[in-house]
């Protein structure tokens, strides 16, 4: 009986130490795809943002007919072309990476109404005023990503003497804002004058 009981103790034992061995390699992969994803996703994410830049900081050049023209194309982020295992990140963060494509085609839908439908020659400000808010805030949500990829995979702090794109992302944003604000007001005023001499002459 004894010698039965060792056998049955020995295979349950056998059996627990091959679940952890599984679980300890499992483990080990999974970090390991995620430190490698971290820094590809990244690498792609910080082109991206740097493109953002260019955008935000785009203030045109007049053409030959004297009109306000862009001097950069607006960029993309494409993450389903990148080869890591997305299953290695949390549900909330893949998230967050998947559907940025789906925010910046939303944010090229805004400037492209605001082009066609709000914007005016010679200059196109309301053109340019969407264009700089909606990269701001694209650049802010790029960034926001790559600082919890660098937290989730444990890579090394940025040097905190380094120039950082959040700051000017910030900064035109509220200049962009306070512009369409001011722009709005403006056209409150008009419609409120235009409307009061309408009904003062009826």
């Amino acid at each position: 009986m004894d010698k039965l009981q060792a056998v049955i103790l020995g295979g349950i034992l056998g059996f627990v130490l091959s679940i952890i061995k599984d679980y300890f390699f499992a483990n080990k992969k999974q970090k390991t795809e995620r430190y490698y994803l971290a820094i590809i996703v990244s690498a792609s994410l910080e082109r991206f943002i740097s493109k953002c830049l260019d955008v935000v900081c785009d203030d045109g050049e007049y053409d030959e007919r004297g009109c306000l023209q862009t001097r950069v194309l607006s960029s993309n982020f494409e993450p389903m072309n990148l080869d890591v295992s997305w299953q290695s990140l949390k549900q909330e963060l893949l998230y967050d990476i998947l559907t940025l494509p789906e925010k910046i085609n939303d944010a090229n839908a805004h400037i492209s109404a605001a082009a066609e439908y709000a914007a005016d020659p010679p200059d196109y400000e309301e053109y340019f005023e969407a264009r700089h808010l909606r990269y701001s805030e694209l650049g802010l949500i790029a960034c926001s990503v790559v600082n919890r990829l660098r937290v989730t995979a444990n890579l090394p702090k940025p040097d905190q003497t380094e120039w950082l794109p959040e700051k000017v992302f910030n900064e035109q944003k509220e200049k962009a804002e306070k512009a369409i604000e001011a722009r709005d007001k403006r056209n409150r005023e008009t419609n409120k004058k235009i409307f009061g001499a309408i009904e003062k002459n009826a």
